[in-house]
């Protein structure tokens, strides 16, 4: 695995869990999965692969972590810019899927294409589309302060 590879796990798992505790747990335990399979440290792992193994982490860890209790930035783990509201992301991550949570940090923040996801994710590129633009439409809504991401009333 390369560094750039374990520093995505890193994001991923910062980004998607809000909790530095966990999310340090979770990525330490995608990574040395990752690890124990490879045959030399150098090698690229294939996307897709690592999308799966962080999904696998992700269920484990993820339910360590209440959805119905305020979540607080973890602004000891990295420097956020002021014009940056990390509180926005947050209040999309309390109601929205974690699928679609996931698909929105691989697609948009790390760059990860749609094929790989559905490799993946083992779905239809269709479907990773759909999850992407949802989420996009939703956390939109929660940008504008219009709607809760998921409320009764929100528009999908």
């Amino acid at each position: 695995m390369r560094q750039e590879q374990a520093r995505d796990i890193g994001l991923f798992f910062l980004l998607g869990l809000m909790d530095e505790r966990v999310s340090l747990a979770a990525a330490g335990r995608a990574i040395a999965k990752i690890k124990a399979t490879e045959k030399s440290p150098s090698d690229l792992v294939e996307p897709a692969d690592l999308i799966r193994v962080c999904r696998e982490s992700w269920k484990v860890h993820r339910r360590l972590i209440p959805r119905n209790q305020p979540v607080e930035a973890p602004t000891s783990a990295w420097v956020v810019p002021a014009e940056i509201d990390i509180a926005i992301w947050a209040r999309y991550q309390k109601d929205a899927p974690d699928e679609d949570i996931m698909t929105i940090l691989f697609s948009l923040i790390l760059g990860f294409s749609d094929v790989d996801l559905a490799d993946g994710f083992q779905t239809s590129t269709g479907t990773i589309r759909y999850r992407l633009g949802k989420g996009i439409r939703q956390l939109g809504l929660v940008v504008r302060g219009q709607k809760s991401a998921l409320s009764p009333g929100a528009v999908t």
